[in-house]
């Protein structure tokens, strides 16, 4: 068993034989197969997919690996990337894990799954990588978020399940650049043409926020503006339309019922992210919270050299 790809805390290992009776553990468990799209499995149903892991690992150089606990050497369960469904006649890549209820909650999902996209990225030919959830698995679909992939809607299966589906572009991937001192012209450029489309009776203030908005400090290079409204129900319909206009994507399917959330520049409606608008309501934790933790930044320059290695980190 050579090992394919190493975390923080995790190592992930070509399938061999020898792996049969804990992939049997883990694939005869429900709880563990009920968001896989397969049935629980017995030891020949397993050998048979492990003889189908090996085969493809050793043509694509890819596939489903077994995940072990770099401390304690346990076997915890499986991650990797491969064709969608394993159809190798289209050029989908997928990312995909399943773990032991005992190691969930631990952050290893999406420990992983950073992982695997990083190294997708770094030695297959492809700008995009996808996953896909279960609409009730609410769990993956938070992992797939920290991983960095978007939400890009529903898909239906023969059978009739919808699932969610995401993306994450080779492009759109992340990076951290040196503080520009052009960050706060453009959040001001951008703040004056938001005023002019959005209904000046609803909106109370616009605020550059984030890392781009606190001098000296590496970041992405994106811009987050954060617009206080008396009233997110009256202007939603406004929004949405007004700042499509401007080359905004808004996400509809985000579970924070105080803020919406818009991305210009996103792939595959552009290269790379540009700019990112949030609207809130004065009330809300995002409002206040996020201009707290810019001005403490900008005033304790000690507190935010922590903060820039801990970003680099």
């Amino acid at each position: 068993m050579s090992i394919f790809l190493e975390t923080k805390r995790l190592i992930l290992k070509t399938a061999e034989l020898s792996d049969l009776d804990n992939l049997v553990a883990l694939r005869s468990d429900p709880d563990v197969m009920k968001y896989t799209g397969d049935d629980i499995q017995g030891e020949e149903e397993v050998k048979e997919a492990l003889d189908f892991f090996i085969s493809y690992y050793d043509k694509h150089g890819m596939g489903f690996f077994s995940v072990f606990e770099k401390e304690t050497g346990s076997f915890i369960g499986q991650a990797g990337l491969f064709h969608l469904l394993f159809d190798e006649k289209q050029p989908e890549i997928e990312i995909a894990y399943r773990l032991h209820k005992k190691f969930w909650g631990k952050g290893y999902a999406t420990e992983l799954a950073k992982a695997i996209i990083q190294w997708g990225f770094q030695h297959l030919s492809t700008d995009k990588l996808i996953a896909s959830s279960y609409t009730e698995n609410v769990s993956s679909q938070k992992v797939l978020i920290k991983a960095g992939l978007d939400f890009r809607g529903k898909i239906k299966l023969d059978d009739g399940t919808e699932l969610f589906r995401y993306e994450i572009y080779k492009n759109d991937s992340i990076e951290l650049s040196p503080y520009n001192n052009q960050w706060p012209i453009m959040a001001e450029l951008e703040i004056e043409i938001l005023r002019n489309i959005l209904p000046k009776d609803n909106v109370i203030d616009m605020q550059h926020v984030g890392s781009t908005a606190i001098p000296g400090m590496l970041a992405k290079p994106i811009i987050d503006i954060q617009i206080a409204v008396k009233s997110l129900g009256a202007i939603k319909p406004i929004a949405i339309d007004e700042l499509k206009k401007l080359g905004y994507e808004y996400w509809y399917e985000n579970p924070d019922s105080e803020r919406m959330f818009f991305v210009k520049g996103m792939p595959p409606f552009g290269e790379k992210r540009t700019h990112h608008v949030h609207i809130v309501e004065p009330s809300s934790r995002h409002w206040q919270g996020k201009i707290i933790f810019r001005d403490y930044l900008i005033s304790y320059p000690e507190v935010a050299e922590e903060y820039k290695k801990l970003k680099i980190k």
